[in-house]
């Protein structure tokens, strides 16, 4: 009995939902609950075994704390946790399930504060209705929290709208008198220079923001650097002529990580971690104390609609063949167009963001320098007309990749989750060992950090040999159909419009990355899977088909998956299209026939 409590290594688990919560430190009373039942039992937790997700929804299994135990799981460095109750584990009875029979599996017991489950089917089966109840209960209150929310705005009452915008603050409820919004003597006059200035004084919202820097105005978090985003959101905001809004976006799935979410170490705290704006007649409007004329707001919306038809990445006066594709190697920053501004000779240039001084507090942050766009528009032009008109040249070198590929890849995978297996029986076979008393402790340590860092690198080598064999599929498709997409697409290269040249460069290159340090650039191409998506018009550059085929492979795929990689997506992707769109799927655009059916009809005819 000695030797096991030596061996056995105890942790715990907790987790709370919002951040109101994370805030008012509500975690601590779920494990000082668990660690007195502990103490009960005489048990002690390891404190480096202390799970924590504070403030992250139990609806996902993408949290940091129970990431962390489940690469300690595998790792063999904990066999029991505590955890108050099964809800704290997840909020659905399936992510509970596969939870729990996952850490079965690794030789590692959850044991719930509020009442021992135990093995039987009677436990088991009320586990799984506690985890019912759970999920059934979460989508109560929150359903419970929706209509009551709508309730409260359409009787007026502010606090469903929580923080008060820049210029007001916001007066907490009473017994006597609802919550309210009030104006702020410090910072209303500021949100009415900002509308003065823009309204009356021309300013652009970069000027605003500079002259605002300018006079160390203090921002609601006490700086004095105001960023462009927050005078656009101040002067779009229906709450400073007196009719704040709710209900005004509603959370989405993020399409595209930021810069900053990709450096991040920490994973997205919810699925929807994106917003989008609602249509204005969804919006519920509170009335609260007016800082701003409502005529002068309606101009000041009037001018930003302007703004977007005449604002310099919406102005077609300058050709700017490769812009939304252009990454800069010294920083990272995406590079956008820009003419010259103090040159009489009308100069274009591709400049770096980082490059940008009044960009960034502490001004720019790029040592990089602009280039001239006819120098670089034309050396990746010429990158892809060689790979349009050279054919030969990408089939041999995909041919070479696909010989570096050739692999029985199954075979290996086998062989790699067998020795897995045997490390596992191993590991077993070493503890048993130091249980019986043959062997001493620091051996069996030393022994199974050497197993567990095998089996560690065993995973990881599985994990390339299945990208890997993606990466084969995705060969062998573009390589049939290469030939015939070069000779369709690359007749008459210079003579194509921009628009087609354009057209073409975002079919063909996924990212162009500028090292102006070194004068150095990295053209990353792309060969379609599905070939006919680029078609080119003599008479503009419609593209109704592809919205219509987008629309289809988000509806009918891509909402409906949870991609973990993008190798993952892009191999689900690719069997879509082929397989089943092309090779299925029926369309209504060609009376409801199927793709290669229809075209086999076409040629013959």
């Amino acid at each position: 009995m000695t030797l096991n409590l030596k061996l056995l290594k105890i942790g715990l688990y907790a987790r709370v939902s919002s951040e109101k919560q994370a805030q008012e430190k509500t975690i601590n009373s779920q494990i000082a609950s668990i660690v007195e039942y502990t103490n009960s039992l005489e048990e002690k937790i390891d404190p480096d075994l202390h799970f924590i997700d504070d403030g992250v929804s139990g609806a996902s299994l993408e949290r940091p704390g129970l990431d962390r135990l489940r690469d300690k799981a595998l790792a063999g460095e904990v066999t029991k946790v505590y955890i108050l109750s099964p809800d704290r584990l997840s909020r659905k009875s399936a992510h509970q399930v596969l939870l729990i029979e996952e850490m079965r599996r690794l030789g590692v017991t959850f044991a719930f504060v509020n009442r021992q489950i135990g093995d039987t089917p009677e436990d088991q089966m009320l586990l799984q209705i506690q985890g019912v109840v759970a999920e059934y209960e979460r989508e109560k209150i929150m359903e419970r929290s929706r209509r009551g929310k709508l309730y409260a705005a359409r009787s007026g009452k502010v606090n469903v709208l929580g923080g008060a915008p820049y210029g007001y603050y916001y007066q907490k409820a009473t017994e006597s008198k609802d919550a309210n919004y009030l104006i702020h003597p410090e910072e209303a006059p500021i949100v009415k220079e900002a509308f003065l200035l823009y309204c009356n004084k021309n300013f652009s919202i970069g000027e605003i923001a500079k002259h605002f820097t300018n006079k160390s105005y203090l921002t609601r978090s006490g700086k004095t650097f105001w960023e462009r985003s927050v005078i656009w959101g101040m002067l779009r905001n229906p709450a400073y002529k007196g009719s704040a809004a709710f209900r005004k976006t509603t959370r989405v799935k993020r399409i595209k990580k930021t810069k900053l979410a990709l450096s991040s170490k920490n994973p997205l705290r919810s699925e929807l971690s994106s917003t989008r704006d609602r249509p204005k007649e969804d919006w519920i409007y509170i009335p609260v104390p007016v800082i701003i004329e409502e005529k002068i707001f309606d101009f000041a919306q009037q001018k930003l609609k302007d703004n977007i038809k005449f604002a310099p990445r919406n102005n077609k006066k300058h050709n700017y063949l490769l812009s939304g594709l252009l990454r800069c190697k010294t920083c990272s920053y995406s590079i956008y167009g820009k003419p010259a501004s103090n040159s009489k000779y009308k100069r274009l240039y591709y400049r770096c963001m980082g490059q940008d001084g009044h960009r960034w507090p502490e001004g720019r942050v790029c040592t990089g320098h602009p280039v001239r766009t006819e120098v670089l528009d034309d050396l990746v032009w010429k990158s892809v007309k060689n790979l349009l008109l050279t054919p030969e040249t990408i089939l041999d070198e995909y041919q070479r990749r696909l010989k570096t590929y050739e692999t029985d890849y199954e075979a290996i995978i086998t062989e790699k989750s067998n020795e897995i297996n045997r490390y596992k029986r191993e590991r077993i076979r070493l503890i048993d060992l130091f249980q019986t008393g043959l062997v001493e402790k620091e051996e069996v340590e030393a022994k199974l950090k050497g197993v567990r860092a095998k089996m560690e690198q065993l995973n990881n080598e599985i994990n390339y040999l299945n990208n890997q064999e993606e990466e084969s599929k995705k060969l062998l498709t573009v390589i049939r159909n290469l030939d015939d997409f070069s000779s369709k697409i690359s007749k008459n290269l210079d003579s194509h419009t921009f628009e087609e040249k354009r057209s073409i460069v975002k079919f063909l290159i996924e990212e162009v990355e500028v090292d102006t340090m070194h004068d150095v650039i990295n053209v990353k191409h792309i060969i379609p899977l599905d070939l006919k998506m680029c078609q080119l018009r003599s008479g503009g550059n419609d593209n109704a088909a592809m919205e219509s085929f987008f629309h289809t492979l988000k509806v009918e795929l891509v909402h409906g998956e949870n991609y973990r990689s993008k190798n993952e997506a892009s191999s689900s992707i690719a069997y879509y299209i082929e397989p089943y769109y092309n090779r299925k799927r029926r369309h209504s655009a060609i009376n409801y026939n199927i793709p290669l059916v229809y075209e086999s009809f076409a040629v013959a005819a």
